[in-house]
């Protein structure tokens, strides 16, 4: 069986780079995964950069929170609330993209 057939089954995505130092594996999810990080997706999901310019206090946390619980799912690694700030936002957002609408072979 090919490598990328055996990573596919066993739930291993692309490696993503998210700052020159720091790479992480995105996983392929699983259905019940899906549905959980498309739940959170679609329940007013602001875009990153937006909240951190217009949002404030406990709005601005709870968006933060969110985030960190889809990138903790998406990301075999995991992803610590502290690690928020230390990435470019378009790396995190086009990851969970990724994660939901990517066509492998596409």
């Amino acid at each position: 069986m090919e490598d990328t057939q055996m990573d596919l089954i066993m739930g291993i995505g692309p490696k993503i780079t998210l700052s020159p130092e720091v790479k992480k594996t995105l996983r392929v999810g699983t259905i019940k995964q899906i549905k959980e990080v498309g739940a959170l997706y679609k329940d007013g999901l602001t875009r990153i950069k937006h909240a951190v310019v217009f949002q404030e206090g406990e709005e601005l946390e709870s968006t933060i929170d969110k985030w960190t619980e889809i990138l903790n799912i998406i990301f075999i690694e995991g992803f610590a609330r502290e690690e928020f700030e230390e990435y470019i936002p378009e790396l995190l957002e086009e990851s969970v993209d990724r994660f939901l609408f990517y066509k492998p072979g596409s």
